[in-house]
């Protein structure tokens, strides 16, 4: 599935951060809407908050490019405590937990670790990894294996990390380990709002499975745009086209999977294990 891509300017108003402002309605109604992302209005106020639709992608295993990197080692039980404080360092302003009190993102990081390593969401994997150097673990790439496929179930890397392309080199490691055990396929999943998780996703090669959820919101968002854009006459006409273009295709998409569903509703909202 090959999809369109537009250039816009920059709008009014930053993403990825929620909003909570008071406005008017004419003035909410004028915000343009982002795929993944909530818009509601109500108390007065614009609420902007990231929505719980994820993206499932899956990877064709081929052997990868391995790059010696000192500090790459396989996860034990004993990381268990050593993994919280990257795990809240690299996830504290991602859209999954950006509305998270402090108190609350820490109990959902010590139930996550506490999972990995328990049953939650099938066995974790030997082939899972960290990254350390002096100062401890600095990235991660986490695997389970549930009763089909093997998941890529959690991979960060710590901010005063990022940009180096440890996450790229940490996965070639675990694709050439599960390569190594028979598996053809790995499993992940993307928040739909997270645009900087998808975009990583899309570059190491994983496939969007097609969903009739997420393909919607990115209709219903790239519309409203178009029609803002439409109306305010501040794009040029190829920006205006390749958003139109987007646009298109998501309806299409839709149209596509709407008929898909009512043939087989889970083709049209797969479930993995």
């Amino acid at each position: 599935m090959t999809m369109p891509q537009a250039k816009l300017r920059k709008p009014e108003l930053d993403y990825p951060r929620p909003l909570h402002r008071r406005m008017s309605f004419a003035d909410f109604k004028r915000i343009p809407r982002q795929p993944g992302w909530k818009q509601e209005y109500y108390g007065g106020k614009a609420h902007i908050t990231p929505s719980p639709t994820m993206v499932s992608l899956l990877l064709n295993l081929a052997p990868r490019e391995s790059v010696d990197r000192p500090g790459i080692r396989a996860v034990t039980e004993a990381d268990a405590g050593a993994l919280l404080q990257p795990f809240l360092d690299a996830f504290r302003q991602t859209p999954e937990y950006v509305e998270y009190s402090a108190e609350a993102f820490k109990k959902s990081a010590v139930k996550y670790i506490a999972g990995f390593f328990g049953r939650a969401r099938g066995q974790w994997s030997p082939v899972s990894v960290v990254m350390e150097n002096k100062n401890g673990i600095i990235a991660a790439a986490l695997i389970k294996r549930g009763q089909t496929l093997p998941r890529l179930d959690c991979l960060f890397v710590c901010p005063a990390q990022a940009r180096k392309g440890l996450a790229t080199r940490m996965v070639n490691h675990v694709v050439n380990e599960l390569l190594g055990q028979g598996e053809t396929k790995l499993l992940s999943y993307a928040l739909l709002a997270n645009e900087a998780s998808l975009a990583w996703h899309h570059h190491f090669g994983f496939q969007e499975v097609p969903d009739l959820w997420v393909a919607s919101s990115r209709w219903h968002a790239y519309a409203h745009q178009l029609d803002l854009h439409r109306q305010a006459n501040d794009l040029t006409d190829s920006e205006l086209a390749g958003l139109a273009e987007r646009t298109a295709f998501w309806r299409a998409e839709v149209d596509r999977l709407r008929e898909l569903e009512k043939r087989d509703f889970w083709a049209a909202h797969p479930q993995f294990d």
